[in-house]
């Protein structure tokens, strides 16, 4: 019974994978080569997910394919392709993803990737009839039949919605981490531009004398761990030891500013060779 549902579900679902290679093969996007190469990469991980559905997973590599390792592996990131409803309309764009959810066995893995199959249908616009849905909701149906665990297509498309929107979120919140990093880096090379570009002169007529030691700020360069708030701080008290430091028999040379010496060592090895090393920790600098 389960053997002829599967064949059923089988006849059902291959028209529908037709229909989304009609809609994304690389081939029809011969003259826009990034597409392309995107749908290209994403046609043979779509074929490798799929495998379960489609094929008897007999072979002991095939067996192997159904681990749920190697099932988290080939799920843990999306597909993202590039399409079109038809040869005139304009370039749409889809990331999906697949369910990463763990099924106790081939039947439920298999109504797994079907209600994934419809679902990316969905996403490339493509219709499905109404009939057709009923006939692949029993084909599941019957395919679970017998079985300790229930296999249901609406359990399957529930699943499959709940994965997609939590792999969302996760491309969100990534995109956030990834603008707050790159705003944060913006900010720093801003800070220590200024902070190079200072001027410096001598005291006023009252307090006239030698014009005061300073650090050449174009030859200033900062650890990634040392917090940018604390430039300013640093390089005021540097600019205030740098006789006891003995500026002038080294300022010509390049100043790593790191949060401490031992952080400035690999191993027994400089991690900035040719820098001067600077502590950032006050109580460093005697």
């Amino acid at each position: 019974m389960a053997s002829t549902a599967l064949s059923e579900l089988r006849l059902l679902a291959k028209p529908l994978m037709r229909n989304v290679m009609l809609r994304i093969h690389p081939d029809f996007y011969a003259n826009e080569p990034v597409i392309r190469q995107k749908n290209q990469d994403s046609v043979q991980r779509l074929q490798e997910l799929m495998r379960p559905l489609f094929e008897d997973m007999n072979s002991a590599h095939s067996r192997a394919e159904l681990s749920a390792a190697f099932q988290a592996k080939i799920t843990s990131k999306p597909i993202e392709v590039g399409f079109r409803e038809n040869g005139d309309s304009d370039l749409s764009s889809v990331v999906f993803s697949f369910n990463k959810a763990r099924t106790p066995g081939l039947p439920q893995l298999q109504a797994q990737r079907t209600a994934d199959l419809l679902s990316l249908c969905s996403s490339l616009k493509i219709q499905i009839n109404p009939s057709t849905l009923d006939d692949i909701k029993a084909a599941v149906h019957a395919m679970g039949a017998g079985s300790q665990k229930p296999v249901t297509l609406e359990a399957a498309m529930v699943d499959s919605a709940v994965s997609r929107f939590q792999a969302a979120r996760e491309r969100e919140a990534k995109a956030n981490r990834e603008r707050r990093q790159a705003s944060t880096s913006d900010i720093k090379e801003e800070l220590t531009r200024h902070l190079r570009q200072q001027q410096y002169f001598v005291k006023g007529a009252r307090d006239a004398g030698p014009m005061q030691m300073r650090l050449n700020r174009d030859n200033v360069y900062f650890a990634p761990n040392v917090p940018p708030s604390s430039y300013a701080r640093i390089l005021a008290h540097i600019d205030s030891k740098l006789p006891l430091l003995e500026y002038s028999s080294w300022s010509n040379l390049p100043v790593m500013v790191v949060s401490s010496l031992e952080s400035a060592l690999k191993g027994d090895k400089p991690k900035y060779p040719g820098f001067v090393m600077m502590p950032a920790t006050i109580r460093n600098i005697q």
